[in-house]
């Protein structure tokens, strides 16, 4: 159920990100710390959600591996988050350049 619930939390991260790169027209950095934003908010997200169900429904949740799934998703999710988005931001940058006549 942890895995889960991590995996979901990761998968908003990096749509989010995704649409960070895609839509705004700032600066790379500006753009990558909006990524880093979206994956460290995720993270957190994801530990305050399945502390306050586990507290909710004792039992559903194993806290140990709550607490290395919130670790992991810690540290990939802002750095994943960034990737994409700088990545995303720099492809569609190339696209609508080379859509240019001159």
């Amino acid at each position: 159920m942890e895995t889960v619930t991590a995996l979901v939390a990761a998968g908003a991260a990096f749509a989010a990100s995704y649409l960070i790169g895609r839509s705004l027209t700032a600066s790379l950095l500006l753009v990558m710390l909006g990524g880093l934003l979206a994956g460290a908010s995720f993270a957190v997200l994801f530990f305050v959600s399945t502390v306050t169900v586990g507290h909710m429904m004792p039992g559903l949740f194993e806290p140990w591996l709550l607490g290395v799934h919130f670790i992991a998703l810690a540290i990939v999710g802002p750095l994943g988050g960034a990737a994409i988005a700088g990545l995303t931001h720099r492809h569609v940058e190339r696209a609508d350049a080379s859509r240019l006549p001159f």
